[in-house]
């Protein structure tokens, strides 16, 4: 698969290299161009008292870009992948509050998958996201029922569901000891996961870790794709 490199800089990830056994969906709460989520990443310094920036080294080793909600004919980074740092290093993605969390981040490559999220149907009929911007009737997921309190989200496009296959793949045949094994084949799934918690290889979403997440969000052609390629856990 075609992978575009555009590295963090030192410092904003790990140099350590770990044995990779899980593997982890995001979302981005944001935009669709990957080099911005990217650029994000290296000016988010923490800053002390007397004005010292420090990295806070909280990344993911690939983006996917996505189709801009303003602009319909803007799909040049739809499906793009891109990558910060060598994935078989490491940043922190997960944020939990669980002892083992240094350990999941280290253990685990991920993704973030550049979409909104969340999305609320404003009296007017169109669907806003958390910054208030609009996103088009025809980039919403209505689901069935909702998940984490909303029934609509901003839809993962078919070239990020095929691109996240794609990546999958290639990172279980890099990294053999990552079970193609996931509770994200039924709606329940994107909820928190016991073995996830643990440290159990598996393909997991940011949900199965902690409650106050909604990546990834159970879209029913997301959910298809990882049934072609994944068992029950």
């Amino acid at each position: 698969m075609q992978i575009i490199d555009k590295f963090l800089e030192k410092g904003e990830y790990y140099d350590e290299t770990v044995e990779k056994t899980v593997f982890y969906l995001h979302h981005t709460a944001g935009g669709h161009r990957p080099d911005y989520v990217i650029a994000g990443w290296d000016t988010d310094d923490t800053v002390d008292k007397l004005g010292k920036k420090s990295p806070r080294s909280v990344a993911t080793a690939f983006v996917i870009g996505g189709a801009s909600t303003r602009d319909p004919k803007d799909t040049a980074f739809d499906g793009k992948v891109y990558r910060c740092f060598d994935d078989k290093l490491w940043a922190h993605h997960l944020g939990t509050t669980q002892a083992n969390n240094r350990t999941l981040n280290k253990i685990s490559v991920a993704v973030e998958i550049c979409n909104y999220g969340q999305l609320k149907k404003g009296t007017d009929g169109k669907f806003y996201n958390y910054v208030n911007g609009i996103v088009p009737p025809d980039m919403v997921c209505e689901l069935d029922k909702p998940f984490r309190g909303y029934k609509y989200y901003h839809k993962y496009t078919d070239k990020q569901i095929a691109a996240t296959k794609e990546l999958i793949l290639a990172m279980k045949a890099k990294y053999p000891k990552i079970e193609l094994k996931t509770p994200l084949l039924t709606v329940d799934g994107f909820e928190i996961n016991e073995a996830a918690k643990k440290g159990v290889s598996g393909i997991f979403s940011h949900s199965n870790v902690r409650t106050d997440k909604f990546d990834m969000f159970p879209q029913p052609n997301l959910i298809a794709m990882l049934k072609e390629i994944c068992s029950p856990l």
